[in-house]
């Protein structure tokens, strides 16, 4: 994950904070500098626009989430039915835990299309790919192309999401969208 220098991190989570916590057109830049404790030309010298600093939190916490999720991909004590159950109960439990994190992950999907963003992208289809990849070579999963249902798992859980079923706990959720994706990747 990129490096942030103590105040631009001091930025980065205060204007989280706001925007999480209030539409984006109430997000002031000059709120978000008296917050952070900087004057707002220095916050300018690290973004350009609040849409600049809007995709800077966005970025970052798609990173942190990628980040955590490769750390499944890397446990050795894990099958590969653990690994993928703990990737899809981790990208839940982070949307649903965060007021824009459904918006996150629809954002990061589809746009921008700068090349840190399609990296980043990448490097969350190709992990779980991988873990995929594991449970067929190890007889736990049976798939035609891995690599689209890499592309799958993330897409159907912002989906839920966004547009949540009425009644559905959060836990049930997170439950059923392993079940889910465990039996159609189950071998016959």
């Amino acid at each position: 994950m990129k490096n942030y220098s103590e105040k631009e991190a001091r930025i980065l989570d205060t204007a989280a904070d706001m925007f999480a916590s209030q539409p984006f057109h109430k997000v002031l830049l000059s709120d978000v500098a008296r917050v952070a404790n900087v004057g707002k030309g220095t916050l300018y010298l690290y973004f350009k626009s609040k849409d600049d600093l809007y995709f800077a939190v966005l970025f970052r916490g798609f990173s942190i989430l990628v980040d955590r999720l490769s750390e499944y991909t890397e446990r050795e004590d894990l099958t590969p039915t653990e690994k993928l159950r703990e990737i899809i109960r981790e990208m839940a439990v982070f949307m649903i835990n965060r007021v824009s994190s459904a918006q996150l992950l629809g954002k990061v999907m589809h746009y921008p299309q700068s090349g840190e963003w399609q990296d980043k992208r990448v490097e969350l289809w190709t992990l779980i790919q991988s873990v995929v990849e594991s449970g067929i070579a190890q007889g736990e999963f049976k798939d035609s192309c891995p690599r689209l249902t890499s592309q799958y798992i993330p897409s159907m859980i912002r989906a839920v999401c966004l547009f949540p079923p009425e009644g559905i706990d959060h836990e049930t959720f997170c439950r059923h969208a392993c079940e889910f994706v465990l039996k159609a990747l189950a071998r016959d």
